[in-house]
């Protein structure tokens, strides 16, 4: 009995006939590649002839044409297997951070605050006590620095008279007396007339009676100028004779130098400043490395010119001094005291859970003299105090937003104290809190 059975449409005959009962004859299996009808791809069917049957070279046999739809199940393999892939694929993205959650960032920017205090801090060179500051007085430094530089004014002189004295003699014996304004001619014939009244004793033999008064001559300039014992003799009444000293003085008219003040102020202020940055320097090698030296240090200043504004003079000498004394206060101590008092104020208006971050800036704006040579500094100081977030509260804040998404996890930490400002990308954060990690920051206000 014959047993058929159908593999891709091809009919083959499982009984082969005994070689000498037939001949056996090879089939030629042609594959064709698959071409959708067209009412599959959506086009109106097109009627065509069929192909003319393939004959057998050999014996002119018809060869047996295979049907194409083993090419076509495995495209559509090929296509489903690529379909679970991607269904898989999506399935594992849904899947994969319920059952393997990554880590969540979450960035918390603490609350800080800014804080500012003034004060005024007394410095003592004495046992400090309550607010005082503990200070040290130096040794006082002086300076001295002399500079000569060419006069800048100018002074006018009028043509001067000769002056001179009068002596007058008298050989009465009586008094007797020469009136002021009296006219005197020397033996070169320049003319001095006397400014005060001669009252001459009478004569007190051997001696005669005698006075001296002033006089000028009546000419303006040098001509005035005569030497003593120009005028001698006899003169004015009887008994009366006038003898002259030397005359002096006589000039001309002229221009001359003179001194200004504005020439000493130049000096002083060029000098000044070149003898205070000197001075402080010196006070400042006094100072030991945990001391502050206050600033500007009081000095008291001296200045002495050779001439005085007015006279006459080509230049003019100034010798300028500076003398500074110098108090120091103990620098850390000044910032302990600062940082206390700033601390207080913190507490009071922040409340706890609050630390001062970075350094404490600290000026003087001001040097204010005390009694008994002390001094008051006026200090502003400045710090930035942040919330601190205990390892407790951190644990807290965790579990709190644990399974959360981001919208519910922003609401409780925006509601958290200490919490300025959040900064979270994940949309939906792992139960599990070893996959949560919490970074502060804190910006200086």
């Amino acid at each position: 009995m014959t047993a058929n059975r159908t593999t891709d449409d091809i009919h083959v005959t499982t009984e082969l006939p005994h070689p000498e009962e037939q001949p056996i004859h090879f089939v030629d299996v042609h594959i064709y590649d698959y071409v959708p009808e067209p009412a599959e791809a959506g086009l109106p069917p097109v009627v065509e002839s069929p192909p003319e049957p393939t004959r057998s070279s050999e014996n002119n046999q018809p060869s047996i044409p295979v049907h194409p739809s083993h090419r076509t199940r495995t495209t559509l393999l090929i296509l489903s297997s690529a379909l679970l892939c991607v269904l898989a694929g999506t399935a594992l993205m849904i899947v994969s951070p319920l059952l393997w959650p990554s880590d969540a960032t979450v960035t918390i920017l603490a609350s800080t605050q800014a804080l500012r205090l003034t004060a005024r801090i007394p410095v003592t060179t004495g046992p400090a006590k309550g607010a005082q500051l503990p200070g040290r007085a130096l040794a006082a430094i002086t300076m001295n620095e002399a500079r000569t530089v060419p006069t800048t004014g100018t002074g006018h002189q009028d043509a001067r008279s000769a002056q001179g004295f009068i002596t007058f003699y008298n050989g009465a014996p009586s008094p007797q007396m020469v009136s002021a304004g009296t006219l005197l001619t020397g033996t070169d014939g320049v003319q001095v007339v006397t400014e005060q009244d001669a009252l001459i004793p009478a004569v007190n033999y051997p001696t005669l009676g005698h006075t001296t008064v002033t006089a000028h001559a009546i000419l303006t300039g040098p001509a005035g100028n005569i030497a003593g014992g120009d005028i001698y003799g006899p003169c004015c009444r009887l008994n009366v004779s006038a003898v002259n000293s030397a005359f002096i003085g006589g000039t001309v008219a002229r221009e001359y130098p003179t001194v200004t003040q504005q020439d000493i102020s130049s000096v002083v202020s060029g000098l000044t400043t070149s003898l205070h940055q000197s001075a402080q320097a010196a006070l400042q090698t006094q100072v030991q490395s945990d001391e502050t030296l206050i600033t500007p240090a009081p000095c008291h200043e001296g200045v002495k010119p050779d001439h005085a504004p007015g006279e006459e003079a080509a230049q003019v000498t100034v010798t300028v001094s500076e003398t500074c004394s110098g108090l120091t206060y103990q620098t850390q101590a000044l910032h302990s005291l600062l940082l206390d008092r700033l601390t207080q104020q913190a507490h009071t208006r922040l409340g706890e859970g609050y630390s001062m971050q970075g350094d404490l800036h600290t000026s003087v704006n001001q040097v204010i003299p005390g009694t008994h040579g002390q001094m008051v500094l006026s200090v502003i100081c400045a710090g930035t105090w942040a919330y601190q977030f205990t390892e407790q509260e951190q644990a807290q804040l965790k579990a709190a937003i644990r399974g959360k998404s981001r919208a519910e996890a922003l609401t409780i930490l925006l509601h958290t104290p200490g919490v300025q400002t959040v900064s979270l990308e994940s949309e939906h954060l792992p139960t599990d809190v070893s996959h949560l990690h919490l970074v502060f920051l804190v910006i200086p206000a």
